[in-house]
């Protein structure tokens, strides 16, 4: 049988149970560095598999395994993401979430189930690798940087990974499509909490205080002046403010305001500036209304570069594959942040998108209580994530 009409048949008997693993993952999700069953269930199916050396709480609950270490090619990496939101779903599916508070809204599980796929079916053609394969299952990618962790445990090390690739859902693109595009791909990107004191009063005698939700109101819409009038227009980047908290009471100016946010920027001098001038402003407004303010930046992630020539060598297996028609390589950059950033910093990389619109039916987005990863888009991710690794040697060598 000839090796892609035997890559065709293992995808095909391989797709049933992984769609089965995606929807039990969905129906247990678990949040940043707690994902215990999920990393189990995923290493016990690996170990079943001769010729995969298999590795468990790496960076807490990650899952790491290396298939074909003995070989003397090339090592790449191909890397999923397996943490929940902590968010309500509303889906009336036989495989909503169990759990109260927590979902798979970001599709986490259905990397996790590609990339397990990924790995049975490579590991049926281990003849077929010139050098070693490492699957990467992390934890914690919402917001806590599990890929940093990740580099920091050493995954890309011994072997050496030459590069890495990705995959994210995306309920833009049609099933059947995917999106990529070199150099700049998703924001880099910090957090921050503003704490703002003032004087308390009764709200009746607002002279006798200096309202912190006044400074904090007056913070919120001067900052929005940093990214129109202190960035290039030509620069994309921002800075939201959700969260402001106040007052327990609707007749009580109090002691201090707190206010959270994001700023982000699709190239690290810009955000250097945001993180810069928003903490001159935070002080310098609370000080001209007689209060003080101060400024705590935290978390955040790298931007995430697209490496020109892992992109386009994405493409041409994507054009190959699905045809010109499918394969949107001029995607726009997104102001959402990406932990694969970590390990782009590193190794070359391409991390993609993945349709999950069946055509003419729009579906809920990323992060909705609605939504829900697209099982018919499994077979191509598998596929595609298999030719990268089948014909990364051979391009070497070309």
């Amino acid at each position: 049988m000839k090796n892609m009409e035997k890559l065709s048949w293992l995808i095909e008997k391989i797709t049933p149970e992984i769609r089965d693993v995606r929807q039990r993952i969905h129906k247990n999700p678990e949040p940043a560095f707690e994902e215990h069953t999920t990393a189990s269930l995923i290493a016990g199916r690996l170990r079943m598999i001769r010729g995969l050396e298999v590795e468990t709480e790496v960076a807490r609950t990650g899952v790491v395994a290396t298939l074909g270490r003995e070989k003397s090619g090339p090592c790449i990496a191909l890397r999923a993401d397996m943490d929940c939101l902590r968010m309500q779903e509303e889906n009336d599916l036989d495989y909503a979430s169990e759990k109260d508070g927590l979902m798979h809204a970001c599709g986490h599980d259905g990397h996790t189930a590609c990339l397990l796929g990924t790995a049975l079916v490579l590991a049926e053609m281990h003849e077929d690798l010139a050098g070693p394969v490492k699957f990467l299952f992390q934890p914690a990618e919402e917001n806590h940087g599990g890929g940093r962790h990740m580099v920091e445990a050493g995954v890309l090390e011994n072997p050496r990974v030459e590069a890495i690739y990705g995959l994210h859902g995306n309920t833009t693109r049609d099933l059947g499509m995917i999106g990529i595009n070199s150099g700049p791909s998703m924001a880099a990107s910090k957090y921050f909490t503003i704490t703002v004191n003032g004087r308390g009063c009764h709200a009746a005698s607002p002279h006798r205080g200096i309202d912190p939700v006044v400074i904090g109101s007056q913070i919120v819409v001067a900052a929005q002046s940093i990214v129109s009038r202190n960035v290039n227009p030509l620069d994309n980047c921002l800075i939201s403010i959700p969260k402001f908290s106040g007052s327990t009471a609707p007749n009580v100016i109090p002691e201090k305001v707190v206010l959270e946010g994001t700023l982000r920027a699709l190239n690290n001098r810009s955000r250097e500036l945001l993180e810069q001038r928003l903490a001159e402003l935070v002080v310098k407004t609370a000080e001209a209304h007689g209060g003080t303010a101060t400024i705590e930046y935290f978390g955040g992630y790298p931007l995430l570069v697209n490496d020109p020539v892992e992109t386009a060598y994405v493409q041409e297996t994507a054009v190959r594959l699905l045809g010109e028609q499918n394969v949107d390589r001029s995607y726009p950059p997104s102001l959402g942040a990406e932990d694969f950033a970590f390990y782009a910093e590193k190794v070359p990389a391409a991390f993609f998108w993945l349709g999950l619109q069946p055509k003419g039916e729009p579906v809920s987005p990323l992060h909705h209580p609605r939504f829900d990863f697209n099982d018919d888009a499994i077979p191509l991710a598998m596929r595609l994530f298999c030719e990268i690794v089948l014909g990364y040697a051979s391009r070497q060598t070309a």
